[in-house]
């Protein structure tokens, strides 16, 4: 995969969710680490078979991760902060975004009324 983006894997991932624990709190723990695989393989199937920018691909991390509940608390808030990790690795992270407003796209990814288009919409609108 070279000159492409650089992607997240799966220790990092795992990495941000104990990172978030500890700075948020929660409950430690994955319930089920193939959802995570697939969560990182969607976000690297996106750029390699040409179904968006980086902003998509950021968008598929967080939808995944937001939407398997792969771990046992803080799935939300490492989804979000795996897609911005995403973005500032592949300089297309310039503005700080809203928390809250992100906070509430997550909420709506788990209650199923945002999409991965709908989210990268607004992380392109609100990051770049």
């Amino acid at each position: 995969m070279s000159d492409g983006p650089v992607f997240l894997d799966v220790a990092l991932v795992l990495e941000t969710h104990d990172y978030v624990l500890g700075f948020d709190g929660g409950m430690a723990g994955v319930g089920d680490r193939g959802l995570i695989e697939s969560a990182v393989a969607s976000a690297q199937n996106t750029w390699l078979y040409g179904r968006g920018d980086n902003f998509d691909i950021a968008a598929s991390y967080a939808f995944h991760l937001a939407e398997s509940q792969a771990f046992n608390d803080g799935n939300k808030r490492t989804a979000i902060t795996c897609a911005l990790t995403f973005l500032e690795l592949n300089g297309s992270y310039h503005r700080r975004p809203d928390a809250e407003e992100f906070e509430a796209a997550m909420i709506a990814i788990a209650k199923k009324e945002l999409d991965k288009r709908g989210l990268a919409k607004l992380m392109r609108e609100r990051c770049s």
